[in-house]
């Protein structure tokens, strides 16, 4: 969500936008196919940081573990990136967006010339929000990855909705560890940091700048995302790469221009054209409940801001007051459909859909996901998104996306297996348009999947039974767009981005593992609360002071002197 608003706790459960993509997976009814498509279309769940250095009670400001500050310690530890040219992208990437395929590539190109692997047999957990596919022997998706890679993974796939439960119990147990382990960031434990260094190898050094190069797949991931695997001064975790921009505050494009009413370009604008477009008698109103829009729209950090030399917190900051009061006048001026003011948010895309709200505030991945839907009923049916603004109609000030939020880990073992590791490692990452990366998605073409006329691989019974995301949960190439089987996504949805690029910028904790103590996870919860019923008008803005008050007294100076620990 451009780095916005997201917690551990929250990654677990479904969200109201559809910018929460590991949120979604967490929901019961979300199939594999969406799921994908979610990661893939270029969309990223923000998950809050978890632990680096400071994994203790927080009773004291947390030390780097090497001379100089975090950021440096971390520096040194990721691998140099080396991006890859083996196949080019119709529209390129700016500033980190996502680059986009307006055409499925005709020929495939080899990135690994050998199996990789040299024999090894290797027993992996992952998680899945789907059904669990058929285990060796009785998977030819994995017998035929299996194959090329030269080594055994056997996958112990189990159900994503209680997978942090699952984390915990194993990582209590080590003997029960798997060779290789994927744990999302919202499944990490407390003091996730002490049990990587005691479980889990330390890849720094096999990775660490220019010994990647062995491995020329693996250096093809930004370095931003590799930052997210470092814990407690080592790297341990293989990145899923996210994408710059995950969130976007979108309109009815056909429905506007049939009305003569052109987007707004600004916050007062946005208000005026929403009353403009509501008309009850219709059953059509201008607006959705937009307040995750909203905070972006103003430029509220992700968590912290540094004011005058000390740390604010967002709850505290002006962006995030003049965020909400924005958010309350939408409201009052009766532009907001009535369910949503009601707290009816499951129904938020079916309304956006059928007409009766024209704006809302969604992820990348709700755009696909309601053409989809909507076009085989509707071919009319056309949803943009707005180019981002300041609240006066300036330029915006957008918060990356954290750059990555699903990890593997390597149990501690004989180096030279971390090495055969790194290799399938190596093949599984490879990039779009090239033959590994089609196995590792798609399985065997004639077998699990077909082509349609476009070239986009269609899944056969096969391919719907037994390919999932397991290895490609391991770890994953730099993600792109090629989404070509809805006219003209690809093109609006990769400008879109680079459009918007140039106003992306990192806030100050940008790239750092940071784990709250146990003792702070609730401190922010009343604020959630507060804010649907400040913007409804069920309280006002001196009730945010009281809650800023009791935030300061009950831990929130002690947490922001252990964040100005990381600074130091």
């Amino acid at each position: 969500m451009l780095g916005h608003h997201a917690d551990p706790s929250r990654g677990r459960r479904p969200q109201k936008t559809g910018s929460t993509l590991l949120a979604e997976a967490g929901s019961a009814g979300v199939g594999r196919r969406s799921f994908l498509g979610i990661l893939s279309g270029a969309v990223f769940l923000a998950a809050a940081p978890a632990a680096l250095t400071a994994c203790g009670t927080g009773a004291a400001a947390p030390q780097a573990t090497t001379s100089g500050g975090l950021a440096e310690t971390v520096a040194k530890l990721v691998p140099s990136y080396l991006p890859l040219d083996l196949v080019k992208p119709d529209i390129p990437s700016v500033n980190g967006s996502t680059p986009g395929f307006t055409s499925i590539p005709k020929s495939l190109v080899k990135s690994v010339a050998t199996a990789p692997g040299s024999g090894g047999t290797y027993t992996v957990m992952t998680p899945a929000w789907w059904a669990v596919p058929p285990a060796l022997p009785d998977n030819g998706y994995y017998k035929a990855v299996n194959e090329k890679l030269g080594a055994t993974i056997n996958f112990q796939v189990n159900d994503g909705n209680t997978y942090a439960d699952k984390v915990q119990t194993v990582l209590a147990s080590p003997k029960d560890v798997p060779d290789w382990m994927v744990i999302p960031a919202w499944n990490m434990p407390p003091r996730f940091g002490q049990a990587a260094t005691s479980i889990f190898t330390d890849l720094s050094p096999f990775l660490a700048g220019d010994k990647v190069k062995k491995y020329p797949n693996l250096a093809n991931i930004p370095t931003a995302a590799w930052k997210m695997g470092c814990f407690e001064g080592g790297l341990y975790g293989l990145p899923y790469p996210g994408a710059l921009i995950s969130d976007a505050i979108f309109y009815r494009a056909d429905l506007f221009e049939s009305l003569g009413v052109e987007p707004p370009a600004s916050a007062d604008e946005y208000r005026s054209v929403a009353k403009e477009l509501t008309d009850a008698s219709k059953n059509r109103w201008g607006s959705e409940d937009v307040w995750t829009g909203a905070q972006i729209m103003h430029g509220v950090v992700p968590k912290w801001k540094k004011v005058d030399g000390k740390l604010q917190n967002k709850f505290e900051t002006d962006e995030y007051r003049a965020a909400m009061e924005w958010t309350a006048k939408l409201f009052a001026d009766g532009s907001v459909h009535p369910d949503a003011v009601a707290g009816n948010s499951q129904q938020a895309k079916q309304r956006f859909e059928s007409g009766a709200t024209l704006m809302t505030s969604d992820g990348m991945g709700g755009w696909h996901e309601a053409l989809a839907r909507v076009l085989p009923s509707n071919p009319k049916f056309n949803m943009q998104p707005m180019d981002y603004f300041a609240p006066d109609g300036g330029k915006p000030t957008l918060f990356r996306a954290q750059p990555a939020a699903i990890f593997s880990f390597i149990k501690k073992t004989d180096p030279a297996k971390v090495e055969e590791m790194l290799a399938l490692a190596n093949f599984m990452a490879a990039p779009f348009g090239t033959e590994e990366n089609v196995m590792i998605n798609s399985g065997v073409e004639g077998v699990h999947f077909t082509r349609d006329g476009q070239g986009i691989p269609q899944a056969t019974e096969k391919g719907t039974q037994e390919v999932t995301s397991t290895y490609a949960f391991l770890v994953n190439a730099p993600i792109v767009n090629s989404m070509v089987q809805y006219p003209g996504l690809v093109q609006s949805q990769s400008e879109w981005e680079a459009r918007q690029a140039p106003n992306v910028k990192e806030d100050i904790f940008f790239g750092m593992q940071i784990q709250e103590p146990a003792k702070f996870g609730s401190l922010g919860k009343p604020f959630e609360d507060l804010a649907k019923d400040i913007i409804r008008g069920r309280k006002g803005m001196s009730d945010l002071d009281s809650a800023i008050a009791t935030w300061k007294s009950k831990g929130g100076d002690e947490l922001r002197e252990f964040y100005a620990g990381f600074l130091a």
